[in-house]
Formats: C-alpha cells, sequence, structure tokens
C-alpha cells in the first residue's frame, strides 16, 4: 500500500516538479514561483502524452506499449529538465522572502485558505457520482484490460472501429497510465485523489491570474480569490456550468478544460497584454494550446477563435502586428489536430 501510495506522490509532485523547472527558468523573473513551476509541469506533462500518445492511437497500438513509452521518455525529460532547470528554485526562495504577507492580509488569507481546504475536504469525503463516468472511467479501464484504446466501446465491451470522436483527446487513457504505474485503481484515483489535486491545481491558476492582476495590491488579490472561491462554492446553479463540473467530474477532460485550460490561457493573455512575454512564456502558451487539445476534442475548434481574437485586438490595440503570427505559430497544434480530425473522421 505504501510503495503506491509513495509511486502516486512521485507521479504527482516530484515529477511536475521536475518537469517545470526548466521552462519557468526562461521565463521572466516575476513570473517565478513554485505554484508556476507546478502548473508548468502538470501542462508539460499533458502536452508530451498528448504528442506521444495520438500516434499510437490512430495506428491502433497497445496501451502497453504506450504505457511504458511514456514511462520512460518521462524519467528522461524529468531528470533532464532538473539538471537544467534547477536554477529556478533560488529565483523561487527570493521572490518567497520578497513577498511576505502583510499583517492586515493575513486574515483575508486565512480565510481564503480555508476555504480551499474545505472544498478539498468535501470533494474527498462527499464525492458525486456522475453518470458520465459510464465513458470516462470506463474508457480509462478498458484501455487496461483490452490493452486497446478507443477500440472497445466502454458502455458495454464490444470491439468496433477507432472512436474518431474521442480518440485525439488522450486525457482517460493518461489516467489509465497514472494507474498502471501506480498499481492502485482508476476509479479510485480519479475519484478520491484526481478530484483534489485538480481542485489544488486549478486555485493554484487563479492565484497565478491574482498575481497578475493586482500586482502591486496584495490585499486585492487575496480579495479576488475570495470572490473565486465564493464563485465556484455558490456556482451550481446548473449541472452544466463550470463550478459544477469543477466539483463532480474533476477527473474528465470536459472539466478540466473549463476549469484548468481557460484560465490558464487567460493568465497568458494577461501576459502578452503587459508585455511580459518572454522566451518560456511563447513556449508555455504552445504548451497549454496542445493541453487543451488534450483534454476534449472542443478545445480544438474553441481555442483559436479565442486565442486569434485577442491576438488581433491586442495587435491594434498594442500596434504590434508582430503579435499575430507569434499567436499563431502557437495555435499549430489545434490546426494539426484539427485537420487530422476531418481526415480520420
Amino acid at each position: 500500500m505504501w510503495l503506491h501510495l509513495l509511486l502516486l506522490a512521485v507521479c504527482t509532485w516530484l515529477l511536475p516538479f521536475c518537469m517545470g523547472l526548466l521552462p519557468v527558468r526562461y521565463m521572466k523573473e516575476e513570473h517565478r514561483s513554485f505554484g508556476m513551476i507546478w502548473l508548468a509541469g502538470w501542462m508539460m506533462m499533458f502536452a508530451v502524452f498528448q504528442l506521444m500518445t495520438v500516434p499510437f492511437i490512430v495506428c491502433e497500438a497497445s496501451f502497453t506499449l504506450v504505457a511504458h513509452c511514456y514511462t520512460i521518455v518521462m524519467a528522461i525529460l524529468a531528470v533532464t529538465f532538473l539538471l537544467l532547470g534547477w536554477e529556478s528554485v533560488p529565483s523561487c526562495i527570493r521572490r518567497i522572502r520578497e513577498h511576505k504577507p502583510e499583517k492586515g492580509q493575513i486574515p483575508m488569507m486565512a480565510l481564503v485558505l480555508l476555504l480551499i481546504g474545505l472544498q478539498l475536504f468535501m470533494a474527498f469525503h462527499m464525492q458525486y457520482l456522475d453518470g458520465d463516468d459510464a465513458f470516462f472511467v470506463a474508457t480509462s479501464l478498458t484501455s487496461q484490460h483490452t490493452d486497446a484504446m478507443y477500440l472497445f466501446t466502454p458502455y458495454y465491451g464490444a470491439n468496433g472501429e477507432l472512436d474518431i470522436r474521442h480518440a485525439l483527446s488522450t486525457e482517460p487513457v493518461f489516467m489509465a497510465w497514472l494507474s498502471e504505474v501506480t498499481g492502485i485503481h482508476v476509479t479510485i484515483i480519479c475519484h478520491s485523489y484526481i478530484s483534489i489535486l485538480f481542485l489544488a491545481l486549478m486555485y493554484c491558476i487563479y492565484i497565478q491570474a491574482g498575481n497578475q492582476l493586482f500586482p502591486l495590491q496584495r490585499k486585492s488579490k487575496w480579495l479576488f480569490l475570495l470572490f473565486v472561491n465564493l464563485w465556484y462554492l455558490f456556482g451550481n446553479v446548473s449541472i452544466y456550468t463550470a463550478e459544477s463540473f469543477a466539483y463532480t467530474r474533476t477527473w474528465q477532460g470536459k472539466a478540466m478544460f473549463p476549469n484548468l485550460m481557460v484560465p490558464a490561457l487567460f493568465v497568458w493573455l494577461l501576459f502578452m497584454a503587459r508585455d511580459e512575454m518572454d522566451v518560456g512564456e511563447w513556449a508555455m502558451l504552445f504548451v497549454i494550446v496542445l493541453c487543451t487539445t488534450f483534454t476534449t476534442s472542443t478545445g480544438i475548434f474553441s481555442v483559436p477563435v479565442l486565442l486569434g481574437l485577442a491576438a488581433v485586438l491586442m495587435a491594434v490595440w498594442k500596434k504590434k502586428p508582430l503579435l499575430i503570427p507569434q499567436t499563431l505559430a502557437c495555435l499549430l497544434p489545434c490546426i494539426f489536430f484539427g485537420l487530422l480530425y476531418l481526415l480520420l473522421k
């Protein structure tokens, strides 16, 4: 049992941290933090998995081959990124020392952290059974037990043709890989662990957004985070809202897209609006766009509209036409997977 938990901690905490060190090293000094390292690491893990797995799915290769190849590649990349990006750590420590909370911030900060902790606790102890698990978690289980990806119907196990509608979004296969590596049943991982982990990652993204919206007003940042907490706590006005998906479908790609990927894209749009895009920021924008295709096929078509429109408006507003081709280069994953979808369809 302890070995399984140790492997789970390595895959979901140590591995993302190592994977985020190198991208953050090439980001601007003011954007470097341990939260950004963890966020960038998860995005790198999703992006690498998407790039590696889709060719195997299209060629109808086995899940075991994908799991072995991805594990080896991630081990190599983690060690390489750790060796090349360890210089990010002193910068993060220095920023923590420079931004110690003031006395006036502590009550607001404590309230925000208390609310987040309460949500994580309730996500574990009052997990909601969602009907779409008949597809998402069942797809992960089917991949493990049949050693095939998107070739068997998860509802009743019948063998059929490649499911093109879902095959280009590999998030369920990623959960199957996590289960395969750790030895923990994928249903347990999704319902008892990933829901907590991705909620924490979601608030990590909103902390980065607060840092950009209120760079000099720290108390306002915590007020913004309090508003976000209340928005999510009372956003269950329908079973289809992003807030409902955040709590009841956290481990599903259709919940990850609005609650993780879209906020991350808006953080990077804030970087772009403030002229704070360095090599690391542009590289991570490319990675995040790739991650949107990892979560759901909806991202393949909606993200180019969002980023393309934002790039055109900012290019006109800031009189920088170069922003358009730069953003277009970051949209290449969506263009590629969109064309691949139409070709396979």
